[in-house]
């Protein structure tokens, strides 16, 4: 059986043989031999054959070592934008990510402070889980956090994760505005990086265990005892609560830390934090003797600990004389109990403690010093290159001798008509050398362009004219350009050149450097849209490429609700990373939060005499005009629907160089561009409608199934109105959108013991128990809330807000209510979201302006928008309505599926099986 291998891409992949002038001299003599060896005997350094294959030779090593140049020559470039350091994403924005464990909060947590100053605020800090335990009714799902308010025989409970308390431990100099300012700054950090489907409950100061530390100490007899005993309270105070040191880049280099593993977790201001102090700091559950020993003795100038004891301060016994244990979330701190006494030899000393409390200055201003250090040098310089003309070509018949007569001399001997042509005759032949060196040269200065994702490059094969050849308009026609490579590139290249399939080719080539990949989705589109698809999905992965580092660092954060204004929470792109990630990966054109239901699509009813409903439609383009509507009525909605998708399928499958050839010549009326039919008005003014043009059997006419109403003076007039509307349907037209509800974000609280009111919470009525019998004032009936069971669980109970989150979808939307379409992009989705977190996904409807289906998605956005203000508000009163109302709408949220019928066995179906359900294989 044949195993999956590995591929990759080698690292070094030239043989240098380019650059071996004998090794292609020989190579090039081996291969005439073969080739000619019966009519071509002599291979001798005279023989003209042999002149001209060594020029050749020379020009490959010419191209070669222009190619073995470094990539920053290669790539440097003068012209705006094009330069390396545009070229590639710098170290600081690709290797780094949002937080995700608590190490990476902590670390941000840490780098809280005046970095113009050096100033630092927080000594560490330490992320505590916490949680919280919910009691159910197993026979109504009815949840309370106090088991006595649900009065069953039937309980159960479980602990709602992913809450958070941070504990700070402030510098020792700090005032309370310094808390004031930390306090701050926290919240803020926090929500800008909160992890997906996890929140904070408090922020606090750590509380503290004292503890005394008595020792008798032993100095050497040149040492300083004021320098000792300061630095025996540091290094005492860093064992019970580690302090974290900032370092620079140079600094982990030099240790030997891998780019990658500096890089690790969020950027920060002052500098880098080692992972490994963070995780060596985490708070202590005992305090030992024997390390308190080891970290006196690393002083310099201690001779030996004559006795040491550790013991509590609030006068509690402690047993064991080598372990004193410490009281889980707090931090051990020296008391005023402690003493320390020093001797040399037999002689006491008298410590100073002035100079004692200026040595500890001098040590803090060190510190200082070596965070301003860290601060300051903190990127990977991008190599500037030199900008080399390393796609210039002269030809190479200034390199033959003057005896061949083609160089810039000419012929230098007497010459004849027939001495003329003979160097003619050469000079043409040569010219295909010459334009195939010249072709590859340019391609070489090109490459800054070709492996760029700015979008704007037009072609991807290029060429350029052959400089320095004396008598050239001799030897071309006239009709051959050679003042401007783009015009030349166009006339020699245009045909061949595919720009839209290589450039994909391209693309794919860097989204694989990132271990990502288009494959599935490239297929599902080409079955969707044709041959529009490569352009479309060519701008899909030019704006993945462009946003890349965002959608890889960001992919586990969450949408930061804290103190947000009001435009900060609709119409806005503060959403979810994993949603924008998903956005990018489905070609979803715009992610930001919005009315989805406000579509460019209207579906218009009409009711005849007969008191029928017939339906016709209109698309708006991107200025809120008529850009295409139906000329047909449809006895169904959804038969209107499909008619519009296939108009604009139909329109968008011409390409911009189809459309400049079309328009090239004079139309008439009734011409075609693709299935774009043009029509001149009685006045001679011209417009156009969508036709599906007859079969190439005749079976089906020619069908009008959209039009173009305005109507425009010239045809240059009427291929810009085409040429943009081709582009906005392909590149801009979309009711795709996501929304995605963290269902422990409407998780009740379950009280108000800190400022932030209400954050990860809500207040229902004064009332914990947040199930269906939870009434307000106004209200007559009951609320559906969060519920912890299926319908009839009677005991198996889950856990509604712990990792749970609901996303919903316009169903109704061209690829949206394609089955395929909608497998893969949830199996996208499950994919995309971290692995612990559980997604249900509603494919919900309908437009703001639909005319017959429940429209779930218009009710759900309105009480989305109410309950997110809320969120962000004070208002706990309004949250718990809005918060009531979101769940309700939550719950009334049906999936929409398009129309299908049965498959008849008895009917020749031709095997379309497009909109047929075969009972017991379609899934509804």
């Amino acid at each position: 059986m044949l195993e999956n291998q590995h591929i990759s891409i080698p690292k070094k992949v030239e043989t240098q043989d380019d650059l071996d002038f004998q090794f292609l001299r020989r190579t090039g003599i081996n291969y005439i031999e073969q080739l000619g060896s019966k009519l071509w005997t002599d291979f001798n350094s005279h023989d003209s054959g042999i002149t001209i294959l060594e020029v050749l030779s020379y020009a490959i090593t010419d191209l070669g070592m222009r190619m073995d140049l470094n990539t920053a020559d290669i790539l440097a470039s003068n012209e705006a934008g094009k330069g390396i350091q545009d070229q590639f994403i710098k170290a600081s924005e690709i290797l780094p990510a949002k937080p995700l464990t608590q190490i990476d909060y902590r670390k941000l947590i840490l780098d809280i402070g005046d970095s113009s100053m050096g100033e630092k605020l927080v000594k560490n800090c330490w992320i505590m889980p916490r949680e919280q335990t919910l009691f159910v009714d197993c026979n109504t799902g009815d949840i309370a956090f106090d088991s006595t308010d649900l009065q069953t025989d039937k309980l159960q409970q479980f602990n709602i994760k992913g809450l958070y308390d941070i504990l700070i431990d402030y510098n020792d100099e700090i005032d309370d505005c310094g808390k004031s300012t930390v306090l701050s700054e926290t919240l803020n950090r926090f929500h800008d990086n909160r992890n997906l489907c996890e929140d904070l409950i408090e922020i606090k100061e750590v509380p503290t265990q004292n503890i005394a530390v008595c020792a008798r100490i032993d100095v050497e007899n040149n040492a300083d005892e004021e320098w000792v005993h300061a630095n025996v309270l540091k290094v005492i105070n860093n064992y019970l609560a580690p302090d974290i040191n900032f370092y620079s880049l140079n600094q982990l280099l030099e240790e030997g830390y891998p780019t990658d593993e500096i890089f690790e977790g969020p950027i920060l201001d002052n500098g880098f934090i080692k992972t490994e102090e963070l995780q060596n700091s985490e708070l202590r559950r005992e305090i030992r003797v024997s390390d308190l020993i080891k970290e006196i003795m690393s002083v310099e100038g201690v001779k030996v600990i004559n006795n040491i004891s550790i013991n509590n301060c609030d006068g509690k016994v402690n047993l064991d004389d080598w372990v004193l244990c410490v009281d889980y979330g707090k931090k051990p701190v020296l008391c005023d109990l402690s003493s320390f006494s020093y001797s040399k030899g037999t002689l006491p000393l008298n410590i100073n403690e002035a100079q004692v409390v200026a040595f500890q200055q001098q040590i803090r201003e060190e510190e200082a010093l070596a965070r301003e250090n860290a601060r300051l040098n903190k990127e990977l310089e991008v190599p500037q290159g030199t900008v080399l003309d390393i796609e210039n070509h002269s030809t190479i018949l200034n390199d033959f001798p003057d005896t061949y007569g083609v160089g810039e001399t000419g012929i230098i001997a007497k010459s004849t008509p027939e001495r003329e042509a003979l160097a003619k005759q050469l000079k043409g032949y040569l010219l295909f050398f010459d334009k195939m060196l010249a072709s590859y040269f340019q391609h070489l200065g090109k490459v800054k362009e070709l492996l760029s994702i700015n979008g704007t490059l037009k072609r991807t094969y290029f060429t350029q004219a052959i400089k320095g050849v004396k008598g050239f308009d001799e030897l071309v026609s006239d009709s051959y350009e050679t003042s401007n490579d783009t015009v030349l590139t166009d006339t020699l290249y245009k045909a061949l050149d595919n720009s839209v399939e290589r450039r994909n080719q391209i693309l794919d080539h860097l989204i694989s450097r990132f271990s990502e990949q288009f494959n599935e989705y490239t297929f599902l589109m080409k079955t969707l849209y044709g041959r529009a698809s490569d352009e479309i999905i060519l701008n899909n992965k030019e704006a993945f490429l462009k946003e890349y580092k965002d959608v890889s660092a960001e992919r586990g954060l969450g949408y930061n609700y804290y103190a947000q204004p009001d435009s900060e929470l609709w119409n806005t792109s503060n959403i979810s990373g994993v949603q924008k990630r998903i956005a990018r990966l489905l070609g979803i054109q715009n992610y930001d939060r919005r009315n989805l239901s406000d579509s460019p699509v209207v579906i218009n009813s009409v009711t005849d005499t007969d008191g029928n409903a017939t339906y016709t439609w209109k698309v708006k383009n991107a200025s809120g005009n008529i850009a295409l509507s139906s000329v047909n009525t449809k006895e169904l909605e959804y038969a209107a629907l499909q008619e519009m998708y296939e108009a604009v399928f139909l329109a968008i499958q011409i390409d911009a160089e189809d459309l400049d050839i079309a328009f090239e010549e004079t139309f008439e009326d009734g011409d075609f561009v693709g299935n774009l039919k043009i029509c001149v008005s009685g006045s001679g003014r011209y417009y156009f409608k969508v036709v599906k043009k007859e079969s190439s059997d005749g079976v089906t006419p020619e069908e009008v199934i959209a039009i173009h109403n305005p109507t425009y003076i010239t045809q240059e007039e009427l291929k810009d109105v085409i040429r943009t509307l081709i582009n906005y349907f392909k590149f801009e037209f979309s009711e795709e959108g996501m929304f995605l509800v963290e269902h422990l974000l409407l998780k009740p609280r379950t009280e108000v013991d800190y400022e932030l009111l209400g954050i990860g919470c809500m207040d229902v009525d004064s009332s914990f128990i947040v199930a269906s019998d939870v009434k307000t004032d106004a209200e007559v009936g009951s609320e559906e809330f969060m519920t912890s069971c299926e319908d009839g669980c009677e005991e198996d109970v889950f856990d509604p807000y712990t990792y749970r989150v609901s996303i919903v979808l316009p169903g109704y939307t061209f690829r949206f209510s394609n089955p395929d379409f909608r497998k893969y992009a949830e199996t996208l989705i499950r994919q995309e979201l971290p692995a612990h977190i559980l997604a249900k996904i509603c494919w919900v409807g309908d437009r703001q302006d639909g005319t017959t289906a429940a429209n779930d998605l218009y009710d759900f956005e309105k009480v989305y928008k109410k309950y997110l203000i809320d969120k962000s508000g004070e208002d706990l009163a309004s949250l718990a309505t809005s918060t009531r109302d979101l769940i309700a709408a939550m719950n009334n949220l049906n999936n929409i599926y398009p129309p299908g019928r049965l498959l008849d066995c008895d009917q020749d179906d031709n095997d379309d099986l497009n909109g047929k359900i075969i009972l017991g294989q379609s899934n509804i």
